[in-house]
């Protein structure tokens, strides 16, 4: 253990007396009950052969400053120790030296072990010196980082042996990386495993050099962290050189083996292998006295990486450069680690290929991390074209749809010279238009349920106010079907989105109307709890199997009905499910054949009163226009910026309906900037998508140009999409109307904008 290794002491230089602790007595062969040896007993058992430096410790105790110095220490027994000493002599305010501190270690061990490797592998000797990996310790306590002589080459930076400060190394690091290697000493400090962090390193000479490192935490006895002990690889050419990599598996061994990263030769004539122990706690296996055969490891081998790691070492034994690939093992549990290899041939001196040598870490988190990334990046893609496609097809679709239902509510104004049976088709193809409308926002609200740009805004909301708000769009359907509307007891308060739970109802009251028979009734009803209130809705209609039940919240799922020449789209109860959902609540479907079905939506309850619900705007149900009180003209110019000639006749015949307003148009985003520049209007309605530039570019230039700086602007866009909305809202746009346009909410907003008349 290191503590076994130090001893400290310290002497009053004055008087002579000294304090040494049990490490030194331990160290030099003195017992403790003897008492503090004196200076000269002390010399006494040095080395003679190393006397001089005594001579030099003895002489420094007259020198202010720290010192240093090596030598061997003789035992009584016989035995010799090597001790590598630092101290530090302070002097008094006279600058007389006056008290000296030092710390010993016993280098004996490492002294051995490098006469045995000596000894024992010779050829090693050039290869340590120029190995490849640094290592590195990071003192808590002093807050400075100790290198050994190839971490400071790798830095390019000058040796210093008392370690550099802490904040020095960090001013070498690129910024970029800065954060990383912060992070993962902060990751160790809170966890044991090992931590790997690459990052750049500014050289003196102005250059950078990529390092790899692999640190652990050192505790001491009491549980206290008090340095980060780790390796590190110039990982800037992978090339590495034969001389750096022919230590690797001793290197490894010796410095890597407390961060687990494995070492491993294979002899390529015999297929030999040598394993370190972590090799085998790399795959999940206790540690045995041989290496697998070749057998063995390739069925530790993830099945699907078998190949590519043939392959990869068939490349080394016929490549001199060094070999680097990740691969998954299946440890005997199930678990599935990816590793990282980094293997180098070793050509012998008589130039023969003979072996590969090479290391094992272990990078789960890492390939973990990557694989998250390239997931997350393909969902993204796969949401933003998604995204495209819906906002181009609700666009394209829109734009006609526009013209349809335009001019079919064009038509029906014109009741007087139409006869019962064009008025009959005519409401049929205002019918086809507004399914084929409700199949399109339902597929966007579906669509946006699954994106980021969907928002809530959560509020208290009666469901007594909603339902009164529901039952008059979905009478006429009933009336239609024959069907009876009931409503049971109402009171209940939901913390929910007032406009998704009036689309919930909709659907739902909706859904119990269309399958339902003539006599048959649907109520709705509603149940508070403590914490919920469960709304029902339930009908006495055509009802469905079990086999039914198990699809009913599929989208485009019609489950047969389709065949019985009902309308539907089958999104309808698909979206119902996801809005309950993202309000934090539930729904559930009881139901049988021939006698009906329940629908029971569970939604958090609401303790506070409630907000009032928002007055419904007047309209003249036998006109289709919006009332204006006598005593209110609205007058005014409006321009319209639109290239599509459709939707420009469209709205000029509606708006030439209102004798007091007149309307402009232009056909493209520089001709409308320039138009409204002249013509100053009250009022500027403005396509997104137009042929030269958009209409956000439109809007901007208007605000460019004094004469319509202040003017108030309105996109009207077959764009519906919610983030073409926000989008649209946040540039500057003081409203957004989608097309189709609906004549009656589409002329009360203009009137409310446009300025009232004096006359």
């Amino acid at each position: 253990m290191l503590d076994e290794r130090l001893g400290t002491w310290e002497r009053d230089l004055s008087s002579g007396v000294g304090r040494w602790d049990a490490g030194m007595f331990r160290l030099f062969g003195f017992e403790p009950s003897e008492g503090v040896p004196t200076l000269e007993q002390e010399q006494q058992r040095i080395h003679v052969d190393d006397r001089c430096g005594a001579a030099y410790a003895a002489a420094s105790m007259r020198t202010a400053g720290r010192h240093e110095s090596r030598y061997r220490v003789v035992l009584p027994d016989g035995r010799v120790r090597r001790l590598h000493s630092q101290w530090e002599v302070t002097v008094s305010a006279e600058a007389v030296p006056q008290r000296a501190m030092g710390l010993v270690v016993d280098d004996t061990e490492a002294y051995r072990l490098g006469d045995a490797m000596s000894r024992q592998h010779a050829e090693l000797k050039i290869a340590v010196d120029l190995a490849n990996i640094a290592i590195w310790r990071h003192d808590l306590k002093l807050n400075r980082i100790f290198y050994n002589d190839l971490a400071f080459r790798v830095l390019g930076i000058e040796r210093r042996s008392d370690g550099v400060p802490l904040e020095e190394v960090r001013a070498l690091i690129h910024p970029d990386d800065l954060p990383r290697v912060v992070a993962a000493a902060s990751q160790l400090s809170e966890g044991h495993r090992p931590v790997d962090t690459e990052a750049r390193y500014k050289r003196a000479d102005g250059g950078w050099v990529h390092v790899l490192s692999r640190r652990v935490l050192r505790r001491n006895t009491q549980g206290e962290a008090i340095e980060f002990v780790g390796v590190a690889m110039d990982v800037s050419d992978r090339a590495m050189a034969q001389a750096d990599l022919r230590s690797a598996n001793e290197r490894v061994s010796l410095a890597a083996r407390s961060v687990g990263m494995g070492s491993w030769e294979w002899n390529i004539e015999t297929g030999a292998a040598i394993w370190d122990t972590d090799m085998f706690r790399l795959r999940g296996i206790a540690p045995q006295e041989a290496a697998p055969s070749e057998e063995q490891r390739f069925a530790m081998t993830h099945p699907d990486d078998i190949e590519r790691v043939r392959s990869m070492m068939r490349q080394s034994t016929d490549n001199p450069g060094s070999a680097s690939y990740e691969f998954r093992v299946c440890w005997p549990d199930g678990t599935v680690r990816w590793l990282a290899s980094r293997s180098t041939l070793v050509i012998d001196a008589d130039g023969q290929k003979r072996r590969l040598i090479g290391v094992n870490w272990d990078v789960t988190e890492a390939m973990n991390l990557q694989l998250d990334l390239q997931e997350a990046e393909i969902a993204r893609r796969e949401s933003q074209a998604k995204s495209e496609f819906l906002s181009r097809m609700s666009h394209e679709l829109r734009t006609p749809l526009n013209a349809v239902l335009g001019f079919a509510q064009l038509l029906q104004l014109q009741t007087d010279s139409l006869s019962n049976d064009q008025r009959s088709k005519l409401t049929h193809i205002e019918s086809a238009g507004e399914h084929l409308l409700s199949l399109i926002n339902d597929m966007l609200d579906l669509s946006s349920l699954e994106s980021q740009h969907f928002r809530l805004c959560l509020q208290a909301v009666s469901l007594r106010d909603v339902l009164s708000e529901t039952l008059p769009l979905v009478e006429s359907m009933a009336r239609a079907q024959g069907v009876t509307l009931r409503h049971g007891v109402l009171a209940g308060t939901v913390h929910a989105d007032r406009v998704r739970v009036k689309q919930v109802l909709i659907n739902l009251l909706s859904n119990g109307i269309k399958y339902s028979r003539a006599g048959d009734t649907v109520t709705v009803s509603c149940e508070s709890t403590p914490t919920h209130v469960k709304l029902s809705v339930q009908d006495t209609g055509c009802g469905m199997s079990d086999a039914q039940l198990a699809h009913l919240f599929e989208p485009f799922n019609r489950l047969g009905m389709e065949a019985q020449g009902i309308e539907g789209t089958g999104i309808g109860l698909a979206l119902v499910k996801a809005l309950v959902a993202r309000m934090k609540g539930t729904i559930a479907v009881t139901s049988q054949p021939g006698i009906g079905s329940l629908f029971e939506v569970l939604l958090p309850r609401w303790n506070a009163a409630p907000v009032a619900a928002p007055a419904a705007a007047p309209s003249d149900a036998a006109t289709g226009l919006p009332p204006v009180a006598s005593d209110l003209q609205r007058r005014g110019t409006l321009l319209y910026i639109e290239d599509n000639p459709i939707n420009v006749l469209l709205l000029e015949q509606l708006i030439r309906s209102q004798s007091n307003i007149t309307i402009e148009s232009a056909v493209t985003g520089m001709a409308g900037v320039a138009r409204a520049r002249q013509l100053q209007p009250d009022l500027i309605l403005v396509d997104i998508q137009l042929p030269d530039i958009d209409g956000l570019e439109v809007l901007y230039r208007l605000r460019q140009q004094p004469e319509t700086a202040h003017t108030q602007c309105v996109a009207l866009s077959a764009n519906a999409m919610p983030q073409d909305i926000q989008l649209a809202l946040a540039a500057g746009f003081c409203d957004y109307w989608t097309k189709p346009i609906e004549f009656v909410p589409f002329l009360a907003a203009l009137h409310r904008l446009l300025p009232v008349s004096s006359n």
